[in-house]
């Protein structure tokens, strides 16, 4: 190497030992310094500059702590009572001439108190709610997520990486939620978690479960009453029934203002009552249904009237034929005036329906002996039956009369048969009859044998105590005379006829003996002449095929 080149090379050597030595690190541990709000962290501002005689040192605005270093290109503090939500730290060294720094920014935090969630009202099915969660004087919001669920399952995560703010803020979730009938006893929660990655740092906080209580009523009470006009004192029953609700209804029934003591079904979905009411007027029904916190109610007015039996006077129950009965039906004092009356006869209405009192006249005839007359008393509006009065039985009396209807005037008999004479009076008290001729007295009904001696007119008489009445009846009677000259010559006829029936049948008899003899002896002589010639010598006597 020539002498001339050295200097050169030297000078190349010592520039770039010293580019070497210039490049170097400065560092600050932990590069991400966070701290309790008003309390104490621990900071190392180091360097990778190998020269022993580097310099260096942190700088911040809060009083430093001086620390002794494990090395000899670090610095070690200690800040304390940390009053700032967000400062900036400054760390730099000199070496070998060069100055490099670093800076990092500590941020102050506050532990995380509970959230805290809004109570929960009772829900009605398909109704939608606003949860709110509460998590108070979270800094740094920026690493806060706040978690709602209903039991397991997740309903909203919020978070804040957008928020640049370090003081601390009151941070609130809201998220809405429509009731469901699963949802019953469900938990709802919110969890707020604070991680301040990459430090170890970390929250973890979760509200008080709030247990929803969901209930369902979508249809009003149905109210049912057997009748809606009852009487005074009268039990009924109250129903009152709801369908398709959740959870089981609570039942309240009154009547006028005072509360009954219903039963409820087994179902827990009816409630029935038996009341009554003593007071005549119109009251009110109510049923109300609580489901929940919802009430509702149905009511209905009910009519309660006093209905006492109704009270028949009638001027005369015994009376002749023709003459008029009349008389009147009247309620007790203090009925409703809404009963009407009607006064009947068996089938015949003697006044129709009116109030009370209510009168009536009426004529007799004799077919109205024994009838009924009757006062009902009804409520218009009600489906009951009408309660009736005592009865009063009308007897009607009236002289005997004699007609062709019980008592005809011609009568027809047969000789020998057992008849009764037909003639039956009308009258009250029953009359009396007695029928005569030629001095045989005949009383009707009774039985007796008919003889051509009754035939001819019998004069009757009907009697009672208010009179009497007379009818001819004429009386056949239907008979034949025996002739003995007849009878003997039928007989001598039959006599006869049996005679030449007897001869005409021995002589048919001895005819067919012969006829039936020489039928079988011609069937003999047909079967010979059918026999062959060697059957009629064997006949005779003489073998087949024998020799002479």
């Amino acid at each position: 190497m020539r002498p001339a080149a050295l200097p050169l090379l030297l000078c190349a050597v010592n520039m770039l030992a010293g580019q070497l030595h210039a490049f170097f690190k400065v560092f600050i541990e932990p590069p991400e310094p966070v701290v309790e709000y008003g309390g104490t962290v621990r900071l190392k501002c180091g360097t990778t500059c190998q020269d022993p005689s580097a310099t260096g040192n942190l700088e911040t605005s809060f009083y430093k702590h001086q620390l002794e270093a494990s090395g000899p290109n670090e610095k070690v503090v200690e800040l304390r009572n940390i009053t700032e939500w967000s400062s900036n730290i400054l760390c730099y060294f000199f070496c070998n001439g060069t100055r490099e720094m670093v800076s990092a920014t500590l941020i102050a935090y506050r532990p995380l108190e509970q959230a805290v969630l809004e109570p929960v009202p009772q829900l009605e099915v398909g109704e939608s709610h606003e949860l709110v969660c509460h998590v108070p004087r979270v800094a740094p919001v920026r690493n806060l997520t706040v978690i709602l669920r209903r039991g397991a399952t997740t309903l909203h995560t919020a978070t804040f990486k957008d928020k640049d703010k370090n003081e601390p803020q009151d941070v609130v979730v809201r998220h809405l939620v429509t009731a469901e009938r699963g949802d019953q006893g469900q938990n709802i929660t919110c969890q707020a978690l604070l991680d301040l990655q990459p430090s170890n740092v970390h929250f973890n906080t979760t509200s008080s479960p709030r247990a929803l209580d969901v209930y369902d009523f979508p249809e009003d009470p149905q109210l049912e009453m057997s009748e809606t006009n009852l009487e005074t004192d009268e039990k009924f029953n109250i129903s009152c029934s709801v369908r398709d609700v959740f959870p089981a209804p609570r039942f309240e029934l009154s009547l006028a203002g005072h509360s009954l003591s219903p039963r409820v079904t087994e179902d827990g979905l009816r409630a029935v009552a038996e009341v009554s009411h003593a007071q005549q007027g119109q009251f009110e029904v109510v049923c109300s249904v609580r489901v929940g916190p919802k009430k509702r109610r149905q009511q209905t007015l009910v009519h309660v009237y006093s209905h006492p039996q109704p009270q028949l006077n009638v001027n005369n129950s015994v009376l002749k034929e023709g003459t008029e009965v009349s008389g009147g039906c009247v309620l007790p004092p203090g009925h409703s005036p809404e009963l009407q009356l009607q006064v009947t006869a068996g089938p015949r209405v003697l006044a129709t329906w009116g109030p009370s009192p209510l009168g009536f006249t009426w004529n007799v005839s004799e077919e109205d002996n024994g009838t009924e007359v009757l006062c009902e008393a009804r409520m218009p509006a009600s489906k009951k039956n009408p309660k009736k009065s005592v009865p009063v039985v009308l007897i009607v009396t009236a002289k005997p009369k004699l007609d062709d209807r019980g008592c005809p005037s011609s009568q027809n008999w047969t000789e020998g048969e057992n008849v009764t004479l037909r003639c039956q009076a009308r009258g009250n008290p029953r009359p009396h009859v007695v029928c005569k001729k030629d001095g045989t007295t005949l009383i009707p009904g009774q039985w007796h044998m008919a003889k051509r001696a009754h035939t001819g007119m019998f004069q009757c008489e009907a009697s009672n105590a208010l009179g009497r009445d007379k009818r001819d009846i004429t009386v056949w009677v239907q008979y034949h005379d025996i002739n003995v000259g007849l009878i003997v010559a039928v007989v001598l006829v039959v006599l006869g006829a049996l005679a030449i029936a007897g001869i005409t049948y021995g002589i048919y008899y001895r005819k067919k003996k012969m006829r039936e003899y020489q039928l079988q002896k011609e069937q003999q002589r047909m079967e010979m002449q059918k026999l062959r010639p060697e059957e009629t010598v064997g006949v005779n006597g003489s073998a087949p095929g024998s020799q002479p």
